[in-house]
């Protein structure tokens, strides 16, 4: 006689054959709505690059040398108008997950090019408050405060171009308090405004007497999810600039800080997310419609195969007490030699200066002037085309007539970083076609520091795992990442 096994479940007796298939069927059930809460967790975020047509400063250029000039016009801003405070603080607002602890979920987000603020190369649109209210905000990964055009505000001369927040139509806003942790960290003389209402008074300056001031304010920020379902993150830090004074601000909505300070989007969100966000830069010389992703948590590792060409390898992100994401250069080669660059062009001191960044508002790639000299001289004597001058008030140091050419062949340019890892970027991203058959060099050089531009960064997947201090890297196709 076979044996029959009974139990209670919901109240319901069972044999073992139909628990078997209750069991089979709770299984699929919960792994199905598992992988529907996957899918709606993953986001992307639109990055609108500035030239693009969904950008408020969309301009069509009559030439690419029309419109490599203006990014450069934007990198000289950008460059003057780094913040001027950096913050480091041992009593952090939020901290990343502990070791082993997996973030909550991740989403993407389109990133259209600004170049800061008013050099702002690259926007993201998200919506603040409750009812959400559409903004469209720098994404800078050279800043940590997150900051919103608000209503009222005086000298905001982008207010006919984007959104402006309105902190009385939104239920879920708080004001931060005056003498609070948090305000103390932003406004460490604890300064308050008046109005609206008695609050925490924030204010934030660039190295060109740029900045932004109002009160400091906590909201939620909503996101859309890739199954188009709204992801929240409550109770986000940020400031409500109501006085915003200085060429970088002209033209700005506001900031999404990108940076590792403590109240930047990834740091106030690492529960949520995991403290990672990546992205994948698209061809400069795309179609203006087209538009890169900015992720934030894991990207799913069934999709990385599809755009990725080679595997993801890391580096080290050094200076973690800075706002800026520092990577240490070893050496640079042409051609595979390693150019006589004295390795303390390379060092960072312990305030701040010199050193290696990489940074998403920049263009192109500067050199501090002893390696520049040096890398220049390499690239001249390793391109077989004849050097030519460009009629230009920003002119580059080194150009090529490759008219006449087919099948063009450039120097292979590498650069070897902390851990053992190379950076090399194709032709293209360094040989930049000013006009028909010239291109010049994309390389410039600066005092005191070295800055991996957005323009070095095209198509290749970029990684900040700020939670292990690592930044990865890996060639990608990055139209298939959208």
């Amino acid at each position: 006689m076979p044996l029959k096994v009974t139990t209670l479940l919901n109240g319901c007796h069972l044999t073992m054959e139909r628990y078997c298939l209750f069991g089979l069927i709770l299984v699929i059930i919960v792994l199905c709505g598992a992988q529907q809460q996957a899918d709606g967790l993953q986001v992307k975020m639109k990055m609108i690059h500035r030239h693009s047509t969904h950008s408020p400063f969309y301009t069509e250029f009559t030439s690419r040398f029309e419109r490599i000039h203006e990014l450069l016009r934007l990198d000289s801003l950008r460059i003057r108008s780094t913040p001027r405070w950096k913050f480091s603080f041992d009593n952090q607002p939020s901290a990343a997950p502990s070791p082993g602890q997996e973030p909550r979920t991740s989403f993407a987000m389109p990133l259209a090019s600004g170049a800061t603020l008013g050099s702002a190369l690259y926007f993201v649109e998200l919506y603040i408050g409750t009812p959400p209210q559409r903004a469209l905000l720098v994404a800078d990964t050279g800043s940590d405060l997150i900051w919103v055009n608000c209503h009222a505000c005086r000298n905001c001369s982008s207010a006919n171009s984007f959104p402006v927040f309105s902190p009385d139509n939104s239920s879920s806003l708080s004001y931060v308090p005056c003498f609070s942790r948090e305000c103390n960290a932003v406004s460490p003389n604890s300064a308050c405004v008046f109005k609206p209402k008695i609050a925490c008074k924030y204010s934030y300056g660039y190295l060109d007497n740029s900045s932004t001031t109002g009160p400091y304010i906590r909201d939620t920020i909503t996101l859309k999810s890739m199954s188009g379902r709204p992801l929240k993150a409550e109770k986000v830090y940020m400031g409500c600039g109501t006085d915003n004074q200085g060429q970088s601000e002209v033209g700005s909505g506001g900031v999404l800080g990108l940076g590792q300070g403590f109240n930047s989007f990834p740091s106030q969100t690492a529960n949520l997310y995991g403290s990672k966000f990546s992205y994948c830069l698209r061809d400069y010389l795309q179609p203006p419609t087209v538009r890169s992703s900015l992720v934030f948590g894991d990207t799913e590792d069934s999709l990385l195969p599809s755009f990725l060409k080679e595997p993801i390898v890391y580096t080290p992100i050094l200076k973690e007490g800075s706002s800026f994401y520092y990577v240490g250069i070893e050496d640079i080669t042409v051609n595979g030699e390693k150019l006589p660059i004295s390795s303390s062009v390379w060092e960072v001191d312990e305030a701040g200066n010199g050193g290696t960044i990489i940074d998403s508002g920049c263009s192109l790639t500067y050199f501090t002037e002893e390696a520049y000299e040096i890398i220049i001289e390499a690239l001249r004597v390793s391109t077989k085309y004849p050097m030519v001058s460009t009629a230009s008030p920003q002119r580059f140091d080194l150009c090529f007539n490759t008219s006449g050419g087919s099948n063009l062949k450039f120097p292979e340019f590498s650069i070897g970083l902390s851990g053992g890892r190379r950076f090399t970027p194709p032709a293209e991203n360094f040989m930049l076609e000013i006009e028909d058959d010239v291109k010049c060099v994309g390389f410039s050089p600066l005092r005191g520091q070295s800055i991996i531009g957005n323009l070095l960064q095209q198509n290749f997947f970029v990684e900040y795992d700020r939670h292990r201090s690592l930044l990865g890297f890996a060639p990608a196709n990055c139209c298939a990442h959208n």
